[in-house]
C-alpha cells in the first residue's frame, strides 16, 4: 500500500523536528555546563521542560481539537526555529544567561507537545486505516535513527566546533519541519462527517471540552485500557533510568564511551522493533503483540537485576528497547483508529498527563528505592510494573478475540464517516 505524498510530508516533519530534538538534547546540556558547575542548576532544567508539559497537556488537547492542525504543526516548528534563532544570537554574543536556557526548556515542553499531540492527530487523517501500522512504524524508526543515532553525536561534534553550531543546525531543521507541514494540501480541520450529517460542535468552555474528552477516555474500555497501561509503563520505565548512569558507571564499571555505547546498543533493539511490529501484529492481532511486548519488557528488566555481566545487560535493554517501540506503534494505532477525529486531542491529553504523572513518580521512586536498597532491586520493581501492565493487556478486551483487528477497522470506519 502507497502512503502517499501527505504521509511523506508528515514524514519529513517528523524527521526533522526529531533530528533537532537530538542534537539538543546533548548540546543544550553541555552549553549549560559551561556556565555553571551547580548540579541543582543544572537539573533545573528538566523541571523547567517538564512542570509546562503537566500544567498545560489538557488546555493543549482542547487547542489541537479546536484548530486546523496542520496550522498547529507548522506554527510550533517555526516558532521553535525563532526561538532558537534567538538563542543562536545569544550564545555568539556570549551574553546566553541560565534564565534563557530555563526559558528555551520551558517553551521547548509546550510546543513539543503541541506539535506531538497534533501529529498523533494528523496521521489518521492522512493515511487510511489500513496503512497506519506501516506508518507508524516508520516514523518511530526513524524517531529512533534519528534521535538516538544520529542527533546526539551530531550534537556534541558541533558543540566542540563551536558552541552556537548546534542552535544554527537545529533552526534550519525546525524550518525544514515547518516548511514540510506547511506543504500539506488536505484540510486538517477537527471536524468530521457520517454521510450528510456532521457531528455536533463541542462545548464551548474549555473545561467543559476537556471534561468531554475525558470522560470519553474513561469510558472507552480499550482506551482506558491503555491509558493506564500507559502510566504504568512510564512509571516502570523512569525507574531504572532514572539513574541509568550511575547503574553503568558504578555496577557496570563502564566509562562515558561504554556508557554512550551502551546506550546506542539499546536504540538498535527500538530500531528492530519498528521493523517487526507491523509483523507481528498481523500475526497474532493487536492486543496478543501488545501484551507479548510488555510481559517481554518485564522479563528484560528482570533478567538485568539478576545480573551484572555487561554483555547480557545490553542485550537485554535493546530487548527492553524493542519491546517499547512495538507496544507503543500498535497502542498509537488501536487510539487512531479507535478515537473519533474531534477528540483525538483531548482525549490523546489525558493520556499523555497519565503518562507524564507516571514519569514523575518513576523517577521519584526510582531515586529512593536505588538510595535504600541498592542500584540493582529497582530493575526488579521496575519489571513488575511491566509484568502488571502485561496482565492488565491479557484480561482487557484487546486479547478477547483475533476479530478485535476487524472490529476495531469498522469502529473507526463508523467514526469517521468513511465507509
Amino acid at each position: 500500500m502507497k502512503l502517499g505524498s501527505e504521509y511523506r510530508r508528515i514524514w519529513l516533519g517528523s524527521a526533522s523536528s526529531n533530528l533537532a530534538d537530538g542534537v539538543t538534547f546533548v548540546a543544550l546540556p553541555l552549553l549549560a555546563a559551561t556556565m555553571t558547575s551547580d548540579p541543582l542548576a543544572v537539573a533545573a532544567l528538566s523541571v523547567f521542560y517538564t512542570a509546562p508539559r503537566l500544567l498545560t497537556v489538557l488546555g493543549i488537547g482542547v487547542l489541537v481539537d479546536r484548530f486546523d492542525r496542520r496550522r498547529l504543526l507548522y506554527l510550533a516548528n517555526f516558532s521553535r526555529a525563532v526561538i532558537f534563532a534567538a538563542l543562536t544570537a545569544l550564545i555568539i554574543a556570549d551574553a546566553t544567561p541560565m534564565a534563557a536556557l530555563y526559558a528555551v526548556y520551558a517553551f521547548m515542553g509546550i510546543v513539543e507537545t503541541i506539535s506531538d499531540s497534533a501529529a498523533v492527530a494528523v496521521l489518521p487523517q492522512a493515511v487510511a486505516p489500513a496503512g497506519l501500522d506501516r506508518a507508524n512504524s516508520q516514523i518511530a524508526g526513524t524517531q529512533t535513527l534519528v534521535d538516538e543515532f544520529i542527533g546526539p553525536p551530531l550534537g556534541g561534534f558541533l558543540f566542540a566546533l563551536a558552541a552556537f553550531a548546534p542552535s544554527l543546525l537545529t533552526v534550519g531543521a525546525f524550518l525544514l519541519a515547518g516548511t514540510a507541514y506547511w506543504r500539506l494540501r488536505q484540510g486538517y480541520r477537527p471536524v468530521e462527517t457520517a454521510g450528510t450529517s456532521v457531528h455536533p460542535a463541542p462545548p464551548a468552555g474549555v473545561g467543559a471540552q476537556i471534561r468531554e474528552g475525558a470522560v470519553w477516555a474513561l469510558r472507552h474500555t480499550v482506551v482506558r485500557t491503555l491509558i493506564i497501561i500507559g502510566g504504568l509503563a512510564s512509571a516502570g520505565y523512569m525507574i531504572p533510568f532514572s539513574y541509568l548512569v550511575l547503574y553503568a558507571t558504578e555496577v557496570l564499571q563502564l566509562n562515558a564511551a561504554g556508557y554512550g555505547l551502551l546506550l546506542s546498543v539499546s536504540a538498535l533493539g527500538g530500531l528492530a522493533g519498528s521493523l517487526v511490529a507491523g509483523r507481528l501484529r498481523r500475526a497474532v492481532g493487536y492486543g496478543w503483540t501488545i501484551a507479548a511486548a510488555l510481559l517481554t519488557g518485564a522479563a528484560s528488566f528482570a533478567v538485568i537485576a539478576g545480573t551484572t555481566n555487561v554483555w547480557l545487560v545490553g542485550a537485554a535493554l535493546a530487548v527492553y528497547m524493542g519491546h517499547a517501540v512495538v507496544w507503543n506503534i500498535l497502542a498509537t494505532t488501536v487510539r487512531q483508529r479507535l478515537i473519533p477525529a474531534r477528540m483525538m486531542g483531548r482525549v490523546n491529553s489525558v493520556g499523555r498527563l497519565v503518562g507524564l504523572c507516571g514519569l514523575t513518580l518513576g523517577a521519584a521512586l526510582g531515586g529512593v528505592l536505588a538510595t535504600q536498597f541498592g542500584l540493582r532491586l529497582p530493575f526488579g520493581i521496575a519489571a513488575a510494573f511491566f509484568a502488571a501492565a502485561g496482565v492488565l493487556a491479557l484480561g482487557s478486551p484487546l486479547c478477547e478475540r483475533r476479530s478485535h483487528d476487524r472490529k476495531a477497522g469498522r469502529e473507526r470506519s463508523h467514526l469517521y464517516g468513511d465507509r
